[in-house]
């Protein structure tokens, strides 16, 4: 993905690959070490810090992610391949920057069509097989449709053409739709996801939040409540048994799980917003 291309563009620079840039075959770069042991400034350094944002936007860690993407771009655009613009564009959606978050999902979408302008940031990405455009795209569909952006039409096209073939299948359409307000289409697909693997806490999660956006949180709270157990340090299983809770009149527990998830991640502005509760 991204580290593949950086390395391919240190292999190809005329300067000295930096020791701490070259690591033993197979072994990933320390990134961080590697921007730190290039020219300050450089298109190298520049561009070992976009994979170190792309390491810390995968540990979910938006703000680093975000003050990292931004040293990468200085004050030029950056064009990439299609996982740094849906992995970009993904982390400025959650920390509140929507129209920068809409700029580079167009362009992933962009990327991830036929358009010929984008041919060359096609190549230099690779392939993408079936599995890996629903994930693209499933990131990129809500910053579309948020954005009112004219290509979401198309993209959304494209996303409900992929066949569904398994549970993870299931699980990111159910995802998708969520974020899309298709909530009966949502919970469909996520009670696949959660009949295949009911000890899954990212599946309980999903169901739980979707039967919350549905209306139904006290249906959902359960499905939370074993999320947490499986999974209590992720922001997102802590926000989702808040709206939970809150959706079922316990005030005060919601606002204790809610107060969880913005410690565990402080910089996503939903978790950053407060839930409405009335006690029951």
């Amino acid at each position: 993905m991204i580290a593949f291309a950086l390395a391919l563009s240190l292999l190809g620079a005329p300067q000295e690959i930096p020791a701490a840039c070259d690591p033993a075959p197979g072994v990933a770069p320390d990134w961080a070490a590697c921007a730190d042991a290039l020219p300050e400034g450089s298109p190298q350094q520049r561009l070992a810090r976009m994979n170190q944002a792309t390491e810390a936007y995968l540990n979910r860690d938006f703000a680093a992610a975000e003050r990292l993407y931004d040293a990468g771009a200085d004050a030029d655009e950056v064009y990439s391949d299609v996982w740094l613009h849906a992995f970009r564009g993904d982390t400025y959606q959650q920390v509140g920057r929507d129209k920068d978050a809409v700029a580079d999902a167009r362009i992933a979408w962009l990327i991830l069509s036929d358009d010929p302008a984008y041919a060359p940031l096609r190549e230099l990405g690779g392939p993408v097989d079936e599995e890996a455009r629903r994930f693209l795209l499933s990131l990129i569909l809500p910053i579309l449709k948020n954005g009112r952006d004219p290509s979401f039409d198309a993209a959304f096209a494209s996303f409900r053409a992929l066949p569904v073939k398994d549970v993870d299948g299931h699980a990111t359409l159910a995802l998708v739709l969520e974020q899309l307000n298709d909530f009966d289409g949502a919970l469909e697909a996520s009670l696949v996801a959660v009949k295949a693997e009911p000890t899954n806490p990212g599946y309980l999660n999903n169901h739980c939040y979707i039967l919350v956006r549905a209306g139904r949180p006290a249906e959902g709270l359960p499905y939370c409540e074993k999320a947490v157990q499986g999974a209590p340090e992720l922001a997102p299983v802590r926000h989702s048994l808040a709206a939970a809770l809150a959706g079922a009149g316990r005030c005060e527990e919601a606002d204790a799980a809610l107060a969880e998830a913005r410690r565990l991640d402080p910089a996503t502005v939903l978790y950053r917003q407060p839930i409405a509760c009335t006690a029951g």
